[in-house]
């Protein structure tokens, strides 16, 4: 996935780099007429190519990092819900507890709020490994 950005900043051999972040609908707003405000990202990335505040950049994500990132914020959660809800059913009906559907939702939510922790660590055991998902390939005249 390639994307344009716009060098804000330069700093220690990384630049803050406002990307237009595309909408779900592709951005084609001529075609949808949702007129929808996508907002900016702003991001820091590295700059080997010595790019300088002003420039256009073209942004290359590396694919199989955002597949890989994508499953740990989507796949994690979701399997800890249905686990919950799956754990918490069978422990309350072998208990013979009437609602047995409702509270193993409830501990299904309990183990989702868990899930953000999980994914928080994993999160900052990548930042801490200084992955980039997406690099600077060349500057745009």
């Amino acid at each position: 996935m390639e994307q344009v950005g716009y060098v804000r900043k330069t700093f220690n051999g990384m630049a803050e780099v406002e990307v237009r972040r595309i909408s779900s609908c592709g951005g084609g707003c001529s075609s949808c007429g949702g007129s929808c405000n996508v907002p900016n990202v702003i991001v820091s990335i590295e700059n080997p190519i010595n790019a300088k505040v002003g420039d256009y950049v073209e942004i290359k994500a590396k694919s199989e990092k955002v597949i890989k990132y994508a499953l740990i914020v989507y796949m994690i959660p979701f399997a800890m819900l249905i686990l919950g809800i799956m754990l918490g059913m069978n422990l309350f009906q072998s208990m013979n507890i009437a609602n047995y559907e409702t509270y193993g939702f409830m501990v299904g939510l309990i183990f989702l709020g868990i899930s953000f922790f999980i994914v928080r660590r994993i999160d900052n055991s990548i930042k801490k490994k200084n992955e980039n998902v997406m690099e600077m390939v060349k500057i745009l005249e």
